[in-house]
């Protein structure tokens, strides 16, 4: 038998899944030590439903508990697979062993067995251990948690939910040294907001963070799964574009200078258009063997574009800076 419990106390409505396989008598133990005093405790009690999916993805329990006593089936296995499975990883899992039976329960401690019971099952001794294993997992997902949530803090952007500038550069040095392995290009685009502090002024700081947020979405919905799209600071952003040639960067560049011009900031019940940005690109190794030699040659660029009358894209080639519309034959 394999029982699984989910959920916790207080404040917590909790699943009590159950999955009989052989041993009965142990399960109706169970109801009746673990699940009677659970809902008397405010827990929720729920069987898997019967589904014709082949394949049903129940949510994961809080706790199994595996009889390896069992006639005719290896639980020692049982546990193995649980402890080989992404989803039943880091499930505890509550064995049930015989008096006589050390051996195979020393062999299910190092698979991985967190706790065990040996019969006669003693009520409380039962009760007292499976909630002691279901607070154990509580504290450790609200642990792993809290760690995800520091490294997300750590690396983007509160504002906008880009990564920041810090994540950016050490993404290009990386991006760099396996370019330099694969003889392959990196594309950057440094992008600023044209007149971001007149927008502020004209309409407030709060529109100008509304703005700030809807020119990132554009940019995650404008970059492919393996670019990297930041907050460089204030107004001003940049995309890294592995293995993307100096014309394929260029496209991007345009693409995204038209998205911008197509938004629409609701401010006090009206429409605020004529938003427009500004780019710059730069490719390694064309514009520099560094990463920060290729992103000095953007923010040039990008500083061209303003000078030109903003909302275009420019960048070098052969030393002078010209309008990316103005490129014609082929880029390399």
């Amino acid at each position: 038998m394999a029982m699984g419990v989910g959920g916790g106390a207080g404040n917590y409505k909790s699943d009590i899944n159950i999955t009989p396989l052989v041993d009965v008598v142990l399960v109706l133990l169970i109801i009746f030590m673990v699940i009677t005093p659970l809902l008397q405790m405010g827990y929720d009690v729920k069987v898997p439903p019967k589904t014709t999916d082949p394949n049903p993805a129940p949510p994961p329990p809080d706790l199994l508990i595996v009889s390896l006593g069992l006639e005719n089936f290896d639980a020692l296995r049982l546990c193995s697979q649980l402890r080989s499975l992404d989803r039943t990883r880091n499930i505890p899992i509550l064995a049930i062993t015989e008096p006589d039976s050390n051996a195979r329960m020393v062999r299910g401690l190092e698979i991985g067995v967190n706790d065990y019971l040996m019969r006669p099952i003693d009520k409380n001794e039962l009760l007292a251990r499976a909630r002691s294993q279901v607070r154990k997992r509580r504290y450790t997902e609200r642990l792993r948690d809290n760690v995800q949530i520091s490294i997300e803090m750590a690396i983007t952007d509160a504002l906008t939910g880009l990564f920041n500038r810090r994540y950016m550069e050490e993404s290009l040095e990386r991006e760099m040294r396996r370019a330099a392995r694969g003889h392959h290009p990196v594309g950057i685009i440094m992008l600023d907001l044209d007149d971001f502090k007149g927008f502020n002024d004209t309409h407030g700081h709060d529109a100008g963070d509304t703005l700030l947020r809807i020119t990132a979405t554009t940019l995650q919905r404008s970059v492919r799964a393996e670019d990297i799209a930041c907050r460089y600071g204030g107004e001003e952003f940049a995309l890294i574009l592995p293995e993307a040639s100096l014309l394929d960067s260029v496209g991007r560049a345009d693409a995204i200078c038209e998205s911008v011009r197509a938004l629409a900031i609701e401010h006090r019940r009206q429409q605020v258009t004529g938003i427009t940005i500004s780019a710059g690109v730069a490719v390694y190794p064309e514009h520099g063997p560094t990463g920060h030699a290729v992103l000095r040659a953007a923010d040039a660029a990008l500083y061209q574009a303003k000078i030109a009358g903003r909302d275009c894209v420019y960048v070098n080639r052969g030393g002078l800076f010209v309008p990316a519309s103005s490129l014609d034959g082929p880029l390399s």
